[in-house]
């Protein structure tokens, strides 16, 4: 009983959560949450920090997010552990910790940059060329 009127009766106010199925999950206030937008540009963007996993393409347009911890089991301790030195406060100073991502991400900026620069040298060259080599000096 929102707003009501005497010719189409009440109408309901929309439900704003996930509905019955998710357990009525509130939408997640993003514009308060630097963090959970940091978070969630990196699973975004996974499939480029390890060429090696396969990642199913997921919706990530949903407004219904949750964050958790994980808990491991008693029979986790050494085999799927995480010491504490590896432990990071969100997930951004997680991926900038871990050497094999960052050491990818390196190498094929600097193969851009090689490329890029490369295409340069070419097309600067090829305006020489086109204009017979001189300098222009009158």
């Amino acid at each position: 009983s929102a707003y009501a009127s005497f010719k189409q009766g009440t109408k309901r106010i929309p439900d704003e959560t996930a509905g019955a199925g998710w357990f009525h999950m509130q939408p997640a206030s993003q514009a308060d949450d630097e963090t959970l937008k940091t978070d969630l540009a990196i699973i975004r963007n996974r499939t480029y920090l390890d060429p090696k996993r396969f990642y199913k393409s997921a919706d990530m347009s949903s407004k219904y997010v949750q964050r958790g911890t994980v808990i491991e089991g008693s029979g986790e301790y050494y085999s799927a552990r995480m010491a504490k030195k590896q432990r990071r406060a969100n997930l951004a100073e997680e991926m900038l910790a871990d050497d094999t991502a960052t050491g990818y991400a390196k190498r094929k900026f600097k193969k851009m940059q090689q490329e890029q620069d490369a295409a340069a040298l070419r097309r600067k060259q090829s305006n020489r060329r086109r204009k017979g080599g001189k300098r222009g000096f009158a």
